[in-house]
């Protein structure tokens, strides 16, 4: 009997493995069922390499990855043949009716290649273009400016690592749907050269946000007028520290800017045409700074309800006040609402913050002061 009992339990074995064959082939493939606009969004989470190796899954995912709508190539681990290559792949099989949302293109070392996926995207009417430039020389960058004449992107970012003579922003960026503008390590010029200022926003008639960040000028006698009446958000960054950092000056006509920021090291000179009458919240963190550069700056943005204050900037204030070279009067805040004051723990004590305090809320007696030690 021993013999015989084996033998059943043997074919109640194999009877199970049949059944889950049986329902493994009744399973349905529910993601393959659903609609192409559901798996191309799923796929755009994807890296692209990820979302072109998807066409072996099955007959349905063949030619879907040729549809895609957002794309990123990375050239920072692959070799500069096969990232040619992939590239040129990708952009030849796609399906040229869908058009082109989002574009990123991360450290490509060569050119030709950067202007290959430049022109495609201009052609296929991208939207949303970020661009991390890593080239250590100027190139032969034929596609730049045709990227500022794209009449159809909504958002651009440039990051420029290393040498801001590859990225020459013209004197006019001719966007007229662009909602949002980041520019890194880049370098702003005239239109002829001796003219003394520089106005690259005007032509852009939606703009919400502007984020310049270690920017210079191809004339350090230049100025850099930011004109844009729907403009409501800047922030401006300089920490070129080890670079030259000759200031140039910055004129503001933006009528309805709410949001203003700057930080760094540089100088910059700040004025403004209009008195910024919608002026919400404004935050100075700047260092290495005279405190005569910092009290003509809050002059310039007055009318600020909220005002934030870093260490350093306080720090600079406050050595002239101890040795008596203050000879600016205080900024005449009209609307301020508070003022923020940020300061670490071992910087500023706070009979200190008070003088700073007393001394800027001179002509503004009744805001609310919060001060914060990180």
């Amino acid at each position: 009997m021993a013999p015989k009992r084996k033998q059943s339990e043997g074919d109640l074995v194999m009877k199970r493995k049949r059944q889950k064959r049986r329902c493994r082939k009744d399973e349905k493939d529910r993601i393959s069922e659903l609609p192409d606009c559901v798996l191309l969004h799923i796929m755009s989470f994807l890296s692209t390499k990820s979302a072109i190796q998807t066409c072996v899954l099955s007959k349905r995912w063949k030619n879907l990855c040729k549809c895609l709508t957002s794309l990123t190539f990375c050239a920072r681990y692959t070799g500069d043949i096969c990232f040619r290559k992939f590239v040129s792949w990708v952009l030849s099989s796609r399906d040229h009716s869908h058009s082109l949302l989002n574009l990123v293109v991360i450290s490509p070392n060569e050119s030709e290649v950067l202007d290959l996926i430049m022109k495609y995207a201009i052609v296929h009417d991208v939207q949303h273009l970020t661009m991390r430039i890593d080239l250590t020389c100027k190139p032969a960058f034929r596609s730049l400016p045709f990227i500022f004449c794209c009449k159809s992107l909504t958002s651009l970012k440039i990051c420029n690592v290393y040498d801001p003579n590859v990225v020459v922003i013209p004197n006019s960026v001719n966007l007229p749907f662009l909602k949002s503008l980041h520019l890194e390590r880049v370098k702003f010029t005239a239109t002829t050269a001796d003219a003394e200022c520089v106005e690259p926003f005007s032509h852009c008639r939606v703009l919400e946000s502007l984020y310049l960040r270690n920017c210079s000028m191809q004339n350090d006698s230049q100025a850099l007028c930011i004109s844009n009446s729907t403009l409501f958000s800047i922030k401006i960054y300089s920490y070129n520290i080890f670079a030259e950092r000759k200031a140039y000056d910055i004129a503001l006509c933006t009528p309805n800017l709410r949001s203003f920021t700057i930080k760094g090291v540089n100088s910059h000179q700040l004025s403004s045409v209009c008195n910024l009458p919608l002026l919400g919240a404004v935050s100075i963190g700047l260092f290495m700074v005279k405190s005569s550069i910092i009290i003509k700056l809050m002059q310039a943005l007055a009318n600020a309800r909220i005002l934030t204050l870093g260490s350093f900037t306080l720090q600079a204030i406050l050595d002239d006040l101890s040795d008596g070279s203050t000879r600016f009067q205080p900024p005449c805040f009209v609307r301020l609402e508070s003022l923020r004051v940020k300061s670490k723990l071992i910087d500023l004590f706070d009979g200190q913050i008070s003088k700073v305090v007393k001394y800027l809320l001179q002509n503004s007696p009744r805001t609310r002061v919060e001060v914060t030690r990180n």
